[in-house]
């Protein structure tokens, strides 16, 4: 079982960010997931690699998440969307006539936009996969003149918005797998999604599917063991699903916003997520507004060592020549 953990921190301070590497890296990490917001690369492109490349020297490998491009994926930030804020005309466009603030994947000018954003991380970058966030193509149902055309039948656009989203990302892990074979393609859902579950395992181009666990809600005593049942459920299929389509699972562990009760509760959260059996769980570096933030990460690192694995050994090397996920 491989172990991922997201550093979503500056890369400002080299001396910091290789201490945070080596914590991660000596609690049995062999990943680390770094989000970038639409308008980054453009701000400080050197700091970016300067990072990364201290990832890779201390033995981590990298997974690149694009953060709000669109606002279509997740990201730690706030931040609107650089695109959706320059491209007004390319917002989603609701059955009243207003405009929300994301990006309607179906527009060509943003899909090129993204797929050229990709090639320019891969190309520049030492990255070893991409793992997209929390996708949301959000609730409302667009019925913006792209959508319009692509789908006549005004009673058919909800159901077509959800296909076309499937094939959006199909198209995007198939513009990857074109750039580099090699590249790991990840997609981390934020709930359990019976049938979004079963579209994306179907992916040819995808490699591995993921889940971020939900904490259980605070229940009365009698109402514990269902509750919980009925959260497990979901931990367990997505596990099953990918087996069943040979994908790779992940569990993402929710170690951030905790109380001391909260707290309390992670070591039997982990323990589902292993119950699961996935291929990989993942969960944040020292993740904001815990109570007890040192505490946390303390116990996280406990857990985290806890999981039987093989030992990684790889060589490192330039960027364009690091090794790629999935290689033997």
């Amino acid at each position: 079982m491989d172990i991922t953990v997201a550093y979503f921190h500056s890369l400002f301070h080299p001396d910091l960010v290789k201490r945070d590497f080596e914590q991660i890296r000596a609690a049995g990490a062999s990943s680390i997931v770094y989000s970038i917001l639409d308008e980054e690369r453009h701000y400080w492109p050197r700091d970016l690699e300067r990072g990364l490349l201290l990832a890779q020297d201390v033995g981590l490998k990298v997974y690149l998440s694009p953060g709000q491009h669109g606002n279509l994926f997740a990201t730690p930030s706030p931040a609107p969307s650089w695109y959706t804020f320059h491209h007004p005309e390319s917002r989603v466009l609701d059955r009243h006539g207003r405009y929300h603030d994301l990006t309607c994947f179906n527009h060509e000018p943003f899909r090129r936009w993204l797929f050229q954003e990709i090639a320019f991380y891969l190309n520049t970058y030492p990255i070893n996969g991409i793992l997209l966030d929390e996708p949301d193509y959000g609730e409302i149902t667009c019925f913006c003149s792209v959508c319009r055309a692509l789908c006549p039948d005004v009673t058919d656009l909800a159901g077509f918005r959800r296909r076309s989203w499937v094939t959006f990302l199909s198209d995007l892990c198939a513009y990857i797998k074109g750039l580099d074979k090699h590249v790991r393609t990840v997609i981390v859902l934020p709930s359990y999604d019976a049938g979004l579950v079963e579209d994306l395992a179907l992916l040819p181009d995808l490699d591995m599917l993921g889940l971020h666990l939900q904490r259980r809600p605070r229940q009365q005593p009698q109402a514990t063991e269902a509750v919980t049942d009925s959260y497990d459920r979901g931990e367990r299929e997505i596990v099953d699903r990918a087996r069943q389509h040979q994908k790779r699972s992940l569990l993402w562990l929710q170690n951030f916003d905790l109380d001391e009760e909260g707290q309390q509760e992670l070591p039997q959260l982990f323990q589902l997520a292993l119950h699961a059996e996935p291929d990989e769980v993942a969960c944040y570096y020292y993740w904001r507004n815990n109570s007890d933030p040192e505490g946390v990460w303390q116990l996280t690192r406990q857990l985290l060592r806890s999981i039987p694995r093989r030992q990684l050994h790889w060589q490192t090397g330039k960027h364009f020549a690091i090794p790629r996920l999935g290689d033997e």
